[in-house]
């Protein structure tokens, strides 16, 4: 009887876990595709939800199918894909600059997005690539039509065409704040200044996280925050002075690049420790 009952039990457990776990084939993610890349191209936007066969799902979600699918089709296989929970991206951030990617660079960036996804539950806040980095929403319009011409053509491009998603897009700057330029400014400076500063991390992404970085880590959080919002900045980096291994921003709003006022927003971290600095990265809105 006991045996009989764990046999029971077990059947009844296995069938619980296989009716929670939702797939959908490759052949209705490519068939969607070309749906939602129209829609980007005629709303301007991304669709919060997409059917694929009989399954709704959410952008977020659908961004893993796209990129699951892509990875699949390079290996000659069409699979089906586990729709996952998928949380938005906290804080997308944009630079890219027009370009083309090759077919073996977007099919790494596709590995690298379902892994990310698969350890954090999330999308990512940007991806970087050879043309700079790609928000969540422009990715999605991106594997659409890796995945459109798949469905039309019946292989996967060489390359595929990128630009910001500013210039597809109704808004001006993904993520970045409303109101003014200095209102946008002052919004960015108030929340960095929330950061402490402390050695051992060098990271932007994990400094939101724990709450603390380095200078590198401040001077990048900044930068993408700013350009997000439109803002010409750059990081610097020092050149002797007290503290060598220094970096700091600059920004330029119409009156040539200035040292960013830490001191206004009561930062935790600092500016210039040397008159000499060799520029690291620039945007310039």
């Amino acid at each position: 009887m006991i045996t009989l009952l764990a046999l029971v039990l077990f059947v009844n457990v296995s069938a619980v876990s296989a009716a929670s776990t939702t797939t959908v084939d490759a052949n209705s993610i490519i068939k969607s595709s070309s749906t939602v890349k129209n829609y980007v191209e005629t709303k301007k936007t991304v669709p919060s939800t997409v059917t694929v066969g009989t399954k709704k799902v959410t952008s977020e979600q659908y961004m893993y199918l796209l990129a699951s699918t892509v990875t699949n089709l390079n290996k000659n296989t069409k699979k089906s894909v586990t729709v996952k929970t998928v949380s938005k991206a906290p804080k997308p951030v944009e630079n890219v600059k027009t370009g083309t990617l090759s077919k073996s660079e977007y099919i790494k960036l596709a590995g690298k997005i379902t892994a990310f996804v698969n350890t954090n539950g999330r999308l990512p806040n940007f991806v970087s690539t050879s043309k700079g980095t790609m928000n969540p929403n422009n990715l999605i319009y991106t594997y659409s039509k890796i995945v459109a011409f798949y469905k039309t053509n019946n292989r996967l491009p060489n390359t595929v065409s990128v630009k910001s998603w500013s210039s597809i897009s109704k808004t001006s700057s993904e993520g970045a704040p409303s109101g003014s330029v200095q209102a946008k400014i002052d919004a960015i400076g108030y929340q960095e200044a929330k950061y402490g500063r402390a050695q051992g991390n060098s990271d932007p992404y994990v400094m939101e996280k724990i709450g603390w970085g380095d200078c590198y880590a401040s001077s990048y959080w900044l930068y993408n925050h700013l350009s997000a919002a439109g803002v010409s900045v750059r990081i610097v980096d020092a050149i002797g002075g007290s503290y060598p291994l220094h970096r700091w921003v600059q920004i330029n709003v119409g009156n040539g690049w200035q040292i960013w006022n830490y001191a206004k927003y009561n930062s935790k971290h600092i500016g210039a420790t040397s008159s000499s600095y060799v520029v690291i990265k620039t945007f310039t809105g």
